[in-house]
């Protein structure tokens, strides 16, 4: 019996770096056939995981992109499909994305230093940045937390 691959999506609006990530990705899941790289632009619910861009390259037109995200973002939450926020440039963007995907990054320097980053994080030693989070519920884990733990 064979396992059907998870089918993502690399979305972002014009500027963000989405085809750049795309082409990397492509290379980065060559050798794995549980992963299968959809080409579209627009979520589909024949996907099943989207990695969507953030906002933080440098760009012209920041109204016209944000218009644009907020867009992507609709069309998530209609569809109901799954997704993470990727940000990060150049080499720490394709690991964050791979991250976000729930696979290792491609070397173990990169590994370890998300795990400092994660572990200065969980003792207070860095200061919290939510618009650098790439999940798009941890606020609301963080707060619920807060909640049940006064």
């Amino acid at each position: 019996m064979s396992v059907q691959p998870r089918r993502i999506v690399v979305l972002g609006a014009p500027g963000t770096g989405a085809a750049e990530l795309q082409r990397q990705l492509h290379t980065a899941l060559a050798a794995r056939p549980e992963f299968l790289l959809a080409d579209d632009t627009q979520p589909l619910a024949a996907h099943d995981f989207a990695l969507l861009m953030g906002l933080d390259q440098p760009h012209a037109g920041p109204s016209r992109q944000a218009h644009q995200d907020s867009a992507l973002r609709e069309q998530l939450q209609t569809l109901g499909l799954p997704y993470r926020v990727v940000y990060g440039a150049g080499p720490t963007r394709l690991v964050n994305a791979l991250l976000a995907l729930g696979l290792a990054p491609p070397d173990a320097g990169a590994q370890q230093t998300r795990e400092q980053a994660q572990f200065d994080l969980n003792r207070g030693r860095t200061p919290w940045s939510c618009e650098k989070c790439s999940d798009p519920e941890c606020e609301h884990k963080l707060f619920t937390g807060l909640l049940l733990h006064p």
